[in-house]
């Protein structure tokens, strides 16, 4: 079970070629359940609005494209907030990023994600 970083199915959503053999692996494997924040579509709804260039995809139609292809929603639990407080600030600066990170460790599920910089 994966819970995909915002950058994965933002590439995945604008051209699947800017994902690495991996990454498609195992998203095309059938037998992985895919999960997808709730905070992530948050923080592209919040980009989109205010037209930052590499979130011009409009967050309602990204988050219907996911449901119809199988991927799951997680939702932000009062639970993976309190779980943030177990990680040094220095994993990462980005509260998105942070959230990701708290909700798929309390959630047991693995992150799929990359660090762009």
């Amino acid at each position: 079970m994966y819970l995909l970083d915002t950058n994965i199915f933002l590439f995945l959503a604008y051209s699947s070629e800017h994902l690495t053999e991996e990454e498609k692996n195992i998203i095309q494997d059938a037998e992985n359940e895919l999960y997808f924040s709730a905070a992530s579509i948050w923080e592209v709804a919040i980009k989109y609005a205010l037209n930052k260039p590499d979130f011009n995809i409009n967050p309602d139609a990204l988050r219907k494209g996911l449901f119809d292809n199988g991927f799951k929603e997680l939702a932000v639990k009062g639970e993976h907030s309190l779980n943030l407080l177990n990680f040094p600030e220095s994993l990462s600066k980005d509260p998105f990023n942070r959230m990701l990170i708290a909700q798929a460790n309390y959630e047991n599920l693995s992150l799929l994600r990359r660090i762009i910089k």
